[in-house]
């Protein structure tokens, strides 16, 4: 019964989510707030107990250790976290986040360049050097897109860019369009194919049960 009652929920909190194909509404609502309470709380119990309570009892255990001691640096910056609810100490925060905002930036500018970028300009071989060719072109058109210089004013003292700069943002866009289709045309699919293997999931449970 309660491997049936779970397959019932799951059926319904499916239904809930793509629901929202057909707009925002309440069971669609109830279903994400259900998915952020709980992973939310799975992730405390986490923490919690293979974190926290390992390194509580290694403190308790032998408080004098190097390896207890070096947490007190991070236990000092969670307190000084805390302490931007202060307003009088609000700024001893400042060290924490600082420090938090750039190590995340250094980790993800590093992930970008050698587990992305890099390998992408590694191993992409173009089949002719004439297609390479027109890659680096479409590639460079792309990016000039996002223009961020100043642009030339034309006798109605309207600002507008030169020629050759309106063409190459056409081509950029014509690219960055494309490349948003099929990303969402592979989102659709992707999700339709999710619904139908999940739906096969269901219905085969649901027999081989009754």
């Amino acid at each position: 019964m309660t491997e049936l009652a779970g397959l019932i929920i799951g059926i319904a909190l499916t239904l809930f989510i793509y629901s929202y194909m057909v707009g925002d509404n309440p069971l669609y609502r109830i279903s994400v707030h259900l998915l952020v309470g709980v992973s939310a709380a799975y992730a405390v119990v986490v923490v919690v107990r293979q974190l926290l309570l390992p390194i509580w009892r290694q403190v308790q255990a032998n408080p004098t250790a190097p390896d207890s001691v070096i947490w007190l640096v991070p236990v000092l910056f969670v307190l000084m976290l805390l302490a931007r609810r202060l307003p009088s100490v609000s700024w001893l925060g400042n060290t924490t986040l600082a420090l938090l905002v750039g190590v995340g930036a250094a980790v993800a500018l590093l992930g970008s360049l050698t587990g992305t970028l890099w390998p992408q300009i590694v191993d992409v071989q173009a089949p002719s050097p004439l297609q390479g060719a027109i890659v680096a072109v479409l590639t460079v058109c792309t990016l000039l897109a996002f223009q961020f210089t100043a642009l030339r004013p034309r006798s109605s003292g309207v600002w507008q860019p030169a020629m050759w700069q309106r063409g190459v943002t056409a081509v950029g866009r014509i690219v960055l369009t494309i490349t948003f289709g099929a990303l969402f045309a592979t989102l659709i699919s992707t999700g339709l194919i999710l619904l139908a293997e999940r739906l096969n999931f269901f219905i085969t449970e649901l027999v081989q049960r009754f």
